[in-house]
């Protein structure tokens, strides 16, 4: 058993342990208990570390084995945990309308129906407010209660649709080309394990249908997509917004789809039906709660609360008009993304269980500031504490520093381009080609010429780069079965790299290390990722070494998380660039060193850097088991050296890029 495997088990362990304990001590869903908010970050940790420390299972195997066998579990241990009194609300509401009496037509203390009070009544919060609930959920609601009438039926359900929001995930994942694991994202999150395990919060019907919706829109099946997204929006009104993105290329008839799907289960309670506005008034406009931006205006700038309301819905109406206008030149989950990241911004009132909408589009394009909850989330469970409902001052911080942190890291990093990242020329050429640099390699270069030739899509070209080998280098490349074409250049990656793309013919450009071996669908998951998401020019695969040492695994650990949150890549990761990108901004500088790191940053700064998470096999000859961590210690002083260089210059970073080098290679020596 190798070393990840052993660690990702005990990882899947604690978590276990941590979700089983959840279980028990939330004996009822407001229990004040300290514990609650200590195993919530334990569990998101653990969760986030299997995520990055999944073994390869087989290749193929990684959903069932490293997805969907753990995400069960959780979810099975998490199934004792006391549900949110809201499903008390979804109970009686649910009998009212198996009673054909409208849960619209009145509030739920109303005399009129007082016949029907029981212990779910008494239960229930917000006794005198109208509902604010959808017909469809109505509907669903009454399904549920006329089978079962009790909570875990609703819970059960809930987990089921969660299930399906997964199975949606990972055909996602593989259409992008990404790393099932990313699926995990979602899968082990305490906010979306705790949301629809333990609580039993009715999002998980609203999330199903909306991530199928993404999944039908990129297969072209358009109608399909447009009845799923206003099912989703019939299970709950906030996709509201995005039902005219998956209707963008057929407005007319997708309106129609949509009204249509809408409207179908709104005439079982059309009589009633006006007093919706009113429960949507009561639950949404009338009080607030930890609310960033909403509390900020309201409470920071005492702001009358019809002006706060106001201000925060223009400002969410200007980000659909945005998405609206940069509708052809981005994906739909990124339209999504920014329109529910902006909508969870500006909420009036934020529960912790609003943050799992975004989950699934995050496993999509993994983002360091949203993934902060799955740690700080439990701060929110403060509030059964409090004498009032209320979170404190440093609870908040707790609760959004880290997110606001992360957000002002992402913003600064990309220089803002990740909210307007640079327009690549679009076509349709799905072509690649393989930049080879080389010195002295003849014993490593033909692991990576056989994985090329195994390539599921075969490369168009291969552009071996070399400075002068003189032990038979050249000679082994030609006899490879491949389109290979041979070029001399100086000594130094960057100055080879760079002539490599400057010769290469084909639309996308791989940059192959000698000593690396590819996955035999590493080509075909570049043009699935680059295909799916128009924003992107350059990234990385991933790396993983081929002996099998304790010490080695913090390495790997560490290039992943800083290729995926600081879009920082390493050349051994396996880069790849939009090649007509690449000369126009000149993303691969001419430099001997830090060229993989300084090529990364150009791209990360024009927003469309991706790291995919299908890792290439790579030696690890200089990484010693013996005294790996003098060399990490190295590296780590060498990449600080050039980043503070580059924050002064580029200039400065390339003219100390000469020093490093030969720092670096001395300590080869």
């Amino acid at each position: 058993m190798s070393v990840r495997m052993r660690v990702w088990l005990l990882l899947c362990a604690g978590a276990c342990v941590a979700a089983f304990a959840y279980g028990q001590v939330t004996s009822s869903f407001d229990a004040a208990d300290w514990r609650r908010v200590a195993l919530f970050p334990i569990l998101g940790a653990l969760g986030l570390l299997m995520v990055f420390c999944m073994p390869r299972f087989g290749g193929k195997n990684i959903a069932l084995w490293g997805i969907w066998l753990p995400a069960i579990a959780l979810r099975l241990l998490l199934f004792p945990t006391a549900p949110s009194d809201d499903v008390n609300r979804y109970l009686w509401e649910g009998r009212l309308v198996a009673e054909s009496i409208s849960p619209y037509a009145q509030t739920a203390d109303a005399d009129e129906i007082a016949g029907f009070r029981d212990d779910y009544w008494q239960a229930m919060n917000h006794k005198d407010k109208q509902t604010a609930y959808p017909p469809l959920s109505e509907l669903i609601f009454a399904a549920i209660a006329s089978v079962a009438y009790a909570p875990w039926s609703f819970k059960l359900l809930f987990i089921l649709a969660d299930c399906l929001t997964l199975a949606a995930i990972l055909r996602l994942l593989k259409i992008r080309g990404l790393s099932s694991a990313y699926a995990g994202l979602y899968a082990f999150s305490p906010l979306v394990l705790l949301a629809f395990a333990g609580e039993a919060h009715f999002d998980a019907l609203m999330l199903a249908p909306l991530v199928w919706a993404v999944w039908a829109y990129e297969k072209e099946r358009g109608k399909l997509a447009v009845v799923l997204v206003s099912i989703a929006t019939g299970v709950k009104w906030i996709t509201l917004p995005l039902i005219p993105f998956f209707c963008a290329k057929r407005l007319f008839t997708g309106g129609l789809i949509a009204l249509a799907t809408l409207l179908l289960p709104a005439l079982f309670f059309w009589d009633s039906l006006p007093a919706l506005i009113q429960g949507l008034f009561d639950f949404g406009g009338s009080r607030s709660f930890n609310g960033p931006v909403y509390n900020a205006l309201l409470h920071g700038l005492n702001l009358p609360r019809n002006l706060t309301s106001g201000l925060v819905m223009l400002a969410l109406a200007a980000v659909i008009l945005w998405r609206w206008l940069e509708r052809e030149h981005a994906s739909v989950d990124a339209h999504i993304r920014w329109i529910l990241s902006s909508l969870l911004v500006l909420v009036p009132t934020l529960h912790f269980w609003y943050l799992a909408w975004l989950l699934p589009f995050v496993c999509l394009r993994p983002s360091l500031p949203w993934l902060t909850f799955s740690i700080t989330g439990g701060a929110y469970f403060f509030v059964w504490m409090n004498p009032e409902w209320s979170l404190s001052r440093w609870q908040q911080v707790i609760f959004w520093g880290p997110f606001f942190i992360a957000l002002l890291y992402e913003l600064w990093s990309t220089r803002g381009r990740v909210a307007f990242p640079i327009r690549r020329a679009l076509t349709n050429k799905g072509t690649v080609a393989v930049v080879i640099p080389t010195y002295n390699v003849a014993d490593k270069l033909s692991v990576a010429l056989n994985s090329l030739q195994a390539q599921s899509i075969a490369p168009m070209e291969v552009i071996l780069v070399d400075a002068g080998s003189i032990d038979g280098t050249v000679a082994l490349a030609q006899v490879a079965n491949l389109p290979l074409q041979v070029l001399h250049s100086e000594l130094g990656r960057g100055q080879q790299i760079a002539a490599g793309i400057e010769a290469a013919k084909a639309e996308w450009v791989l940059v192959l290390h000698a000593d690396a071996e590819l996955q035999a669908d590493a080509i075909e998951n570049i043009l699935r990722a680059v295909r799916a998401d128009p924003s992107i020019i350059a990234g990385a695969l991933g790396q993983r070494f081929q002996d099998d040492h304790p010490e080695l695994l913090p390495i790997e650990l560490l290039n992943d998380l800083r290729a995926l949150f600081t879009r920082t890549a390493f050349g051994d990761q396996v880069q790849f660039f939009h090649r007509d990108s690449a000369l126009q901004y000149n993303l691969m500088p001419k430099q001997p060193l830090m060229e993989d790191v300084e090529s990364s940053w150009r791209a990360r700064e024009l927003g469309g850097f991706l790291f995919l998470n299908q890792p290439c096999c790579v030696c690890h000859r200089r990484w010693n088991p013996a005294d790996w961590f003098v060399r990490f210690r190295m590296v780590l002083r060498l990449v600080s050296k050039y980043r503070f260089a580059r924050l002064r210059s580029r200039s400065e970073a390339e003219r100390l890029s000469q020093k490093l080098y030969q720092e670096y290679y001395a300590k080869q020596k």
